[in-house]
């Protein structure tokens, strides 16, 4: 089974320190919510024992050359040891301040079909109050494919599995009725879980469709001037 958590923001000037410690503090808690999975990651080793000074340091050493820019942000990409049965990956680019380029932190599980299903939204839920991102959403190939299927334009907030509205967007929710919980979380956000109260891909675009139609997932205005909503 393959899921993806994945979280998106606009421009926002943010030094290699800053990012060092907003990825600290993401991956120091995936470790707490499953430490057989989220323990150590490649290159850097176990991630309480790196520290942010170190991932500044990579940061520094890995984002350099001709074609770089910090108007495009810092990108950092890492990987659980490849003898782990569950297979993650973790990507992310940050502290950019480009009007059409959107930041975001996207973390790829590939996990054995009969193996236990990991925490979805708390991932989602940690990286959302990790890096104070727009939206963010627990996906699939198939699910996406879908909700383009359905008129999804391009740069437009969805939710999926579960799926996280920062503070504008859930107040444009409102009491609209979602299935599922909902949690608020930091920076004023929400975190909404549907694992547990749809069916299939199909109830997912009907939720997606229902939704749209109360502005909370609308795109940011382009060119972007703002890091969310």
């Amino acid at each position: 089974m393959r899921r993806v958590v994945r979280g998106f923001w606009g421009p926002r000037p943010e030094s290699e320190q800053e990012l060092a410690v907003r990825w600290s503090t993401f991956l120091t808690r995936l470790s707490e919510i499953e430490p057989a999975v989220f323990g150590a990651w490649e290159p850097i080793g176990d991630v309480r024992a790196a520290g942010p000074d170190a991932l500044a340091a990579y940061l520094r050493e890995n984002n350099v050359g001709d074609d770089w820019s910090d108007r495009k942000g810092y990108a950092m990409a890492l990987a659980t040891p490849a003898a782990n049965p569950v297979k993650v990956t973790v990507s992310g680019t940050g502290g950019g301040v480009s009007e059409h380029l959107a930041m975001s932190v996207v973390v790829t599980v590939t996990a054995p079909d009969a193996g236990p299903s990991l925490p979805y939204a708390g991932i989602l839920r940690a990286l959302a109050e990790a890096w104070d991102v727009d939206w963010g959403e627990v996906t699939e190939t198939e699910l996406q494919l879908a909700l383009e299927d359905d008129g999804r334009e391009p740069g437009q907030a969805c939710l999926g599995w579960a799926g996280y509205l920062s503070e504008r967007r859930a107040a444009l929710l409102g009491e609209h009725g979602v299935p599922g919980k909902a949690e608020p979380t930091e920076h004023g956000g929400l975190l909404l879980d549907l694992s547990g109260s749809v069916a299939d891909v199909a109830d997912l675009v009907a939720v997606n469709r229902d939704v749209r139609s109360t502005g909370a997932l609308e795109a940011l205005p382009r060119p972007m001037d703002r890091a969310k909503l």
